[in-house]
């Protein structure tokens, strides 16, 4: 069966005979390995979003995906809009996929999308218009869902390779304790994931303003350099365009109530979680990557839609680095809330995955922090609920292709 919707919380230990550079996934018959096994109901667009919930609220191990927007738009918001939904829909975790749509060809076309990204991926779809309204619709997708069950059923976690796994990076609610110990330590967790053959994707191009010059340093050829200065001048740009002064919205009021001053010093906290290897490629929001190694994202909004263009760029967990405190995981790829703030860490502990809040007092080293949050995350591949998964903290928004600032 897939993965339950609601998720006990229990803590779960490594096998001693597991590889130390390994977790037990969900091997497919082609691509990368899940951490998760979901039957995802994904809502085309948004007035198919009470549908999706109906089903997810009738069978237990249904995922509901739901959108904001999708119907009518244009251009660029169209393309971002199909790829980030059709690549959550064909995501690694993802092990069988209902497209739930009002008419047919929006919901071919977000099921061609996670296709191409799953191959190997069972998909059915049901739309509206062509079964006779919501009550026809509901039946026909709990049959769908139960056919789709049926392929799930047989999948058991094996040995996976960690070299195999994408990983994101992200930070929020940030105060000084993250630019000192939980990005950092996300970083070294990095460097570690690339050194083995695996992927790191960290992103939000607002948050490099000020460090950009060092991110452009380690660009592994001219192109990936271009890409990353020019995703800042275009934000830049725009700001100054619509008259937005970015010391105005960021850093933001709990960024300096934290102690963060300015943009700059969030930034250079900011780009450490991203490890200090070659940056070898630059995607946009929700591209999946076609390199290996550390992937700049130019995805320019921070929480939920950054949570969910990574996913959608294929992470199969996040790191989600936080000083002050931020709930907010994602559906489709399990969230680790590590924090080096020993207030947060205490006054949020529901929330918190993992404290690394003795790196400040002193009892811990930078080491033994990147071994724990090492130890975590495999266990979290493994099956693990994080806090976000197990109180249901979890949402998906889309960016859409204008500048949010």
């Amino acid at each position: 069966m897939g993965e339950p919707k609601e998720f006990m919380i229990k803590k779960t230990s490594r096998k001693k005979s597991r590889s130390v550079a390994a977790f037990l996934g969900y091997r497919r018959p082609s691509g990368p390995p899940g951490a998760r096994n979901h039957l995802a109901a994904v809502s085309v667009m948004d007035n198919t979003n009470p549908l999706v919930r109906r089903i997810g609220s009738l069978r237990r191990d249904v995922l509901a995906l739901n959108t904001t927007f999708g119907r009518n738009l244009m251009a660029d918001d169209e393309t971002q809009h199909f790829r980030v939904m059709g690549h959550l829909a064909g995501h690694p975790n993802v092990g069988a996929a209902l497209i739930v749509g009002l008419e047919p060809e929006s919901a071919a076309k977000m099921a061609e999308t996670a296709a191409k990204a799953s191959p190997w991926m069972p998909i059915e779809i049901v739309t509206v218009q062509e079964s006779g309204g919501t009550l026809k619709t509901t039946d026909r997708a709990l049959e769908a869902a139960a056919r789709l069950s049926d392929h799930l059923a047989s999948a058991r976690r094996v040995e996976c390779p960690l070299g195999e796994i994408t990983l994101g990076a992200e930070c929020g609610g940030s105060d000084t304790t993250s630019g000192l110990v939980s990005n950092p330590v996300t970083g070294m967790l990095a460097d570690r994931f690339v050194a083995r053959g695996g992927a790191v994707i960290f992103s939000e191009t607002l948050e490099i303003v000020g460090a950009e010059h060092l991110l452009a340093r380690r660009a592994g050829d001219a192109k990936t350099r271009r890409r990353l200065l020019a995703g800042v001048r275009r934000a830049l740009d725009y700001a100054a365009g619509a008259g937005v002064d970015l010391i105005g919205c960021n850093p933001t009021a709990d960024n300096i109530k934290g102690g963060i001053s300015s943009i700059e010093e969030k930034s250079l906290g900011a780009v450490k979680k991203g490890g200090s290897g070659p940056i070898n490629e630059v995607v946009g929001v929700g591209e999946r990557p076609s390199r290996r190694g550390t992937i700049f994202a130019d995805a320019l909004c921070g929480g939920v839609e950054n949570l969910t263009s990574l996913s959608a760029s294929g992470a199969q967990a996040i790191i989600f680095s936080t000083g002050i405190g931020n709930p907010i995981g994602h559906p489709v790829s399990p969230t680790i809330h590590v924090t080096g703030n020993p207030r947060t860490a205490a006054r949020m502990a529901e929330n918190i995955d993992l404290d690394l809040s003795a790196v400040i007092s002193g009892g811990m080293g930078f080491e033994e922090a990147a071994d724990r949050l090492e130890a975590e995350l495999i266990d979290v591949l493994s099956g693990k609920p994080t806090c976000a998964e197990a109180l249901g903290e979890t949402e998906i928004t889309v960016s859409r292709a204008g500048l949010n600032l």
